[in-house]
């Protein structure tokens, strides 16, 4: 069994195709996994510093309600110890103890609160440096105050008479001086650190809108843009190659005229043009004469190029409308696209024979060709395109019985003559 060089051929180009398209596909996941892990780390990443700059701003805002009712409870406080001086008998004066006591645990909860998310470089905590500095630094002092005011509170609850009235007057005092003036201090730091927060937040989220669309467009111009022009190019040159394997189907790989193929389903459509014009439909059926001399005592490769060069003579001498097709090896037939009738195709006809019978050179070789034609049209009664053909037909083998180079519509006498070469054949 022998393979055809040919057959190799194309063998390894379908290989190769199917390499490109294994690679090219191979590209695309890539890139397709690229650009969603980009995307990927961006929206995290985005995530990420969002959720710090929201857990920062919580803090802040937590801090800033504590300080705040700090402020209210050593108000409070004071109110309470008012309510044990004045009070009106020693049960009554118990529980607004009591009230002091209590109000001051808040206070000292809320502070160690505080103090826990305090450092001076802002880093264990989330509340920022200023706040470390109102705290333990000059001017505020905020702690230090703090804790002489508790002092002065226990001082105050564990006093009586003449004593706890100058107790009471430290206490009152210094809520509303001293330890109020840092706690309003920090209240206004804090709420400017939540202000800070905020605008923050809106600066990254609009640098992280802004990197996600970079980001976005980078992708497009360096991924998915130039995969989406490789499969545009792979497209086209699918389209391409469809419109070549149709084209090859439909054509004569010599001559590049339509084939069989596409004179069978030409044909209808015209038939049905001329039924709609009321003219009928004529066919030309074109028989090379001593070709097969030609290409015996020349051989295939001359044979080929008479063939090439009796093509160029049908077009040049049919018209721009009329449809060529090879339907053998030195047979065309001819549609006259016009609807001019037997007068118009026996001048066509004779056109053609006149070109085709002049020397030509091929190879060194001057060669002489002419051309028999047989002349049909479409009659209403013909059941099916393949009458027409077959009058075409005989038409053609009465010219080649008349001498050859010449040109014949269909007629009786043209039938007789055929059947009669029929029995003597037979």
């Amino acid at each position: 069994m022998s393979i055809d060089l040919c057959d190799v051929v194309g063998m390894n180009e379908a290989v190769d195709d199917m390499q490109t398209d294994k690679r090219m596909a191979c590209r695309i996941r890539r890139a397709y996994v690229l650009a969603l892990a980009i995307i990927a780390v961006t929206t995290l990443a985005a995530f990420v510093v969002e959720n710090m700059m929201v857990r920062k701003f919580e803090e802040s805002s937590a801090a800033l309600n504590v300080v705040s009712e700090q402020r209210a409870l050593s108000q409070r406080v004071a109110l309470f110890s008012a309510d044990v001086m004045t009070a009106p008998n020693y049960m009554v004066q118990q529980m607004a103890a009591n009230n002091v006591a209590q109000t001051a645990e808040k206070m000292n909860a809320a502070h160690e609160w505080m103090l826990e998310r305090i450092d001076p470089q802002g880093e264990k905590g989330y509340l920022s440096p200023e706040i470390h500095d109102i705290f333990f630094d000059t001017p505020y002092e905020l702690h230090k105050k703090f804790t002489r005011y508790n002092q002065k509170i226990d001082a105050f609850l564990a006093t009586e008479g003449e004593q706890q009235k100058r107790s009471y007057n430290s206490v009152y005092f210094e809520a509303i001086g001293p330890l109020a003036t840092s706690l309003d201090g920090a209240v206004e730091q804090l709420e400017a650190d939540a202000r800070h927060d905020v605008t923050n937040m809106r600066e990254i989220r609009v640098a992280l809108t802004v990197v996600i669309l970079i980001t976005l467009a980078v992708e497009w111009l360096f991924i998915f843009r130039p995969l989406a022009r490789t499969v545009e190019l792979k497209t086209r040159a699918l389209e391409e190659a469809r419109k070549s394997v149709t084209h090859a189907a439909m054509h004569d790989p010599l001559t590049d005229l339509p084939n069989r193929r596409m004179l069978d389903g030409f044909l209808p459509t015209m038939l049905a043009q001329g039924e709609r014009m009321g003219k009928p439909l004529t066919v030309c059926h074109l028989d090379l004469d001593y070709f097969k001399n030609i290409n015996d005592t020349l051989g295939h490769s001359i044979g080929d190029k008479v063939l090439v060069h009796a093509t160029n003579v049908l077009r040049n001498a049919t018209r721009g409308s009329d449809f060529i097709a090879r339907v053998g090896g030195d047979e065309f037939l001819i549609v006259d696209c016009t609807f001019g009738g037997y007068e118009g195709a026996a001048v066509m006809a004779d056109r053609i024979v006149e070109h085709m019978a002049r020397p030509f050179e091929v190879d060194g070789h001057v060669c002489t060709i002419g051309a028999s034609i047989g002349i049909a049209i479409h009659l209403p009664e013909d059941e099916d395109l393949d009458a027409i053909m077959r009058r075409a037909d005989i038409a053609l083998y009465h010219a080649k019985g008349l001498g050859r180079g010449q040109t014949q519509p269909y007629s009786d006498v043209a039938l007789q003559a055929f059947e009669s070469r029929i029995q003597r054949a037979a």
